[in-house]
């Protein structure tokens, strides 16, 4: 399959804290450590979806403007997958999803990680999650 006939599956990585400073200059909010949030769990599931698929993985940790990279990357989309902490990932998570719900509102969203899995029910309950992976 041609790379341009592929599905896109778009993969998110939110924001892991919300500090002023923390967004714009990638520093955890002492200031004093790099903010490092590689999102293994996504590069693990790419990796299993192999060639089949577009990939697109957005990590709000290094994309800067990754609202919008996610929603020009849900054109066309089969889902997006986002993997959350139980922490400020979850906020910045559900407000990108209603972004996208309001864009593309019967484009699939799934969660999973950390909070959805001790969670699931919880995370259901926000009207932008459709499917939680546990």
């Amino acid at each position: 399959m041609s790379p341009k006939n592929k599905k896109i599956i778009v993969l998110f990585n939110p924001m892991p804290v919300k500090h002023p400073v923390a967004q714009p200059n990638k520093k955890t909010t002492s200031l004093q450590v790099p903010l490092v949030n590689v999102p293994l769990s996504l590069l693990a599931l790419a990796r299993m979806v192999g060639d089949r698929f577009d990939v697109r993985i957005i990590n709000a940790v290094v994309d800067t403007d990754h609202r919008k990279m996610i929603i020009d990357a849900c054109d066309n989309a089969l889902c997006l997958a986002v993997s959350s902490m139980t922490c400020y990932q979850i906020r910045d998570g559900i407000d990108v999803c209603a972004a996208v719900k309001e864009k593309y509102p019967d484009l699939p969203v799934i969660w999973g990680g950390y909070h959805p899995t001790s969670e699931p029910e919880q995370t259901l309950e926000s009207p932008f999650i459709d499917i939680v992976i546990m």
